[in-house]
């Protein structure tokens, strides 16, 4: 281990972990919440899920990133559709998996642009009647679809993101009038897009599209390929995960965090 990933294993904290409801315009929005254990006011990181639902590993991963000291809230972006999704990826190229997949896709299709946003509008408005949250600025990270999410919000409410982390995210630039990439240049935080080395859900001319926009815009951004990765990489039960990308991955969400949120 280095003296980096001691430095980051030494500020870890244990966290609590509570399923709470918040009521949209559309319903019922289920949502993790995981609390560090820790004193004082805290900051808050919104995260973005990929396509295969909350599953364990996911919040998980949630977890990990509140242990920084960070209340997180970890919404179930599919609630209008069902109240809980749990799909195996490593199975999405199975023949028998076929209608799991499909009936993925189908949700996914749901999970427009304008809605993620109203969602969003939600959760802010919730952490700033909340106890103990300092919730002026907020993170946010998202992986695969939630990549397109979290970039979506940021761009939507760009005095409230300090900070937003797209993680081999799909459809962040696409033709459509609201790409989630044309309103960037509103954002006055800092953005970072973890791109994985070879990704089959996220097309090489997207990234290229991606890494010519953000220089024309006025936005701090990183864009970060991690070498020998495939999309996915961060999840532990993946076929493809990586233990050294991951690993990075958090250090790179907690120094970004560090810098916006303090």
């Amino acid at each position: 281990m280095s003296q980096q990933d001691q430095q980051m294993s030494h500020q870890l904290c244990p966290t609590t972990v509570v399923e709470i409801d918040l009521a949209s315009a559309d319903g019922t929005m289920n949502c993790h919440v995981i609390t560090p254990e820790r004193d004082g006011t805290l900051r808050a990181v919104i995260v973005y899920m990929p396509a295969s639902g909350i599953r364990p590993e996911l919040v998980g991963i949630a977890e990990r990133i509140a242990s920084m000291g960070y209340v997180v809230v970890l919404p179930n972006s599919f609630y209008r559709l069902a109240r809980q999704v749990d799909i195996d990826a490593n199975r999405l190229g199975d023949d028998d998996y076929l209608p799991v997949r499909e009936f993925m896709m189908g949700l996914a299709a749901n999970i427009t642009n304008a809605r993620i946003i109203a969602d969003t509008g939600v959760i802010l408005e919730w952490l700033i009647g909340h106890d103990g949250i300092d919730a002026g600025t907020v993170g946010g990270v998202g992986y695969c679809m939630g990549g397109r999410l979290v970039m979506a919000s940021a761009g939507a409410f760009p005095d409230r993101f300090a900070a937003a982390a797209s993680l081999y995210g799909a459809g962040i630039v696409t033709d459509e009038d609201d790409s989630p990439h044309l309103r960037l240049n509103d954002v006055t935080g800092e953005l970072y897009f973890g791109i994985a080395e070879n990704d089959i859900y996220v097309s090489a001319e997207e990234t290229a599209a991606l890494k010519a926009h953000l220089p024309k815009i006025d936005v701090r951004h990183t864009v970060e390929t991690y070498p020998g990765t495939e999309h996915g990489f961060v999840f532990g039960e993946r076929y493809c995960f990586s233990p050294e990308g991951a690993e990075l991955h958090y250090q790179r969400l907690a120094d970004l965090f560090a810098r916006t949120l303090g």
